[in-house]
């Protein structure tokens, strides 16, 4: 009895460690209360370095403006496109660290990001490592679930390279991954092209 036990607890323990080792947060992603879509992609950054994770928002159920970012010159902008998860960088098997804007107060804090059993991206920030939140965020599977993604294009949102634009730079990146190495790669979302430069600055 004893050893079936152990046997159980070792195979619990090599499933979870399976499925860490699986996690990715890459796809679209409902916040809390259901107000926003996040869109997660995986951004490259150079030779023998790891990806990145980044997280813009891509619907809302009402459209808004970056009115609290500490950068005036921003403040006008659409929030369609903005970063929320920024530099994400991953630390574990199911661990990525780096920063979240908070957009209605302005501020940028130090987060981390997992995925739990059930799916849920568990989305934690903290400021100077005493105050902290977070929420957990559900995957989106059902392209009809709202807020549904718009198809009009916004001059500061990554949305701008959408559409037929986005799908010939897709082909062409992985057309350039297959000529350049033997192993396959995925092509760099549209999205990572920009993304830093939408950073708030604060």
């Amino acid at each position: 009895m004893r050893t079936l036990v152990l046997s159980g607890t070792i195979l619990l323990a090599a499933t979870a460690s399976a499925a860490a080792q699986t996690a990715d947060p890459v796809g679209e992603w409902l916040v809390e209360d259901g107000s926003a879509r996040i869109k997660v992609v995986s951004c490259p950054q150079g030779p023998n370095q790891p990806p990145t994770l980044w997280g813009v928002i891509w619907a809302e159920t009402s459209p808004g403006r970056d009115t609290a970012n500490p950068d005036p010159s921003m403040r006008n902008r659409p929030m369609l496109g903005v970063p929320i998860l920024i530099n994400m960088r991953q630390s574990e098997s199911n661990l990525w660290n780096g920063k979240i804007y908070d957009a209605r107060g302005g501020s940028i804090y130090d987060a981390k990001i997992s995925l739990n059993r059930k799916d849920m991206l568990e989305v934690r920030g903290c400021v100077a490592s005493i105050f902290c939140g977070g929420q957990d965020w559900r995957r989106i599977t059902d392209p009809k679930t709202p807020p549904v993604p718009t198809t009009a294009a916004t001059p500061a949102a990554p949305q701008a390279k959408s559409g037929a634009m986005a799908q010939s730079q897709q082909t062409k990146g992985a057309a350039m991954s297959k000529g350049a190495s033997s192993a396959p790669a995925a092509a760099a979302d549209p999205i990572c092209s920009n993304v830093s430069s939408l950073v708030p600055r604060t």
